[in-house]
């Protein structure tokens, strides 16, 4: 990943991961208060660099964009279990015994697989280079 990855990557992360602290600690608001308006910016961060990254990924290699969806599945699930661990408890109803998490994360790993395999055919025909 070039550094215009990198960027984009905690330019979601790091929103992402304050907004799901927010989430799973309320009692964080006492500690640091954070104004509505800022959290609906937040929202709005994620959202533009979102189709910031759809546009980018379209010119990038395949590779690029099967790491991306590696690495950004992989945070979600382990800021999900850290959360969990230290006690938190999503206000959202986010959590490890909802069956809409682990639907999400069975399609996202069979669209990493699938991926995966069509990585596989391209590197191996020669499309790519490796």
């Amino acid at each position: 990943m070039n550094s215009k990855h990198l960027f984009l990557m905690g330019s979601i992360a790091l929103p992402l991961t304050f907004l799901l602290a927010y989430d799973f600690f309320p009692n964080f608001n006492q500690t640091l208060y954070i104004p509505k308006p800022l959290l609906i910016g937040l929202m709005l961060v994620i959202l533009l660099v979102g189709f910031f990254i759809n546009r980018i990924q379209k010119n990038d290699s395949p590779r690029s964009s099967f790491w991306w969806q590696v690495a950004i599945t992989s945070y979600l699930l382990i800021l999900l279990v850290v959360f969990t661990l230290f006690g938190g408890i999503s206000q959202a109803g986010i959590s490890l015994s909802s069956p809409v998490i682990w639907i999400l994360l069975v399609i996202s790993i069979f669209e990493i697989l699938k991926e995966y395999k069509s990585l596989k055919v391209s590197l191996l025909s020669g499309t790519i280079a490796a």
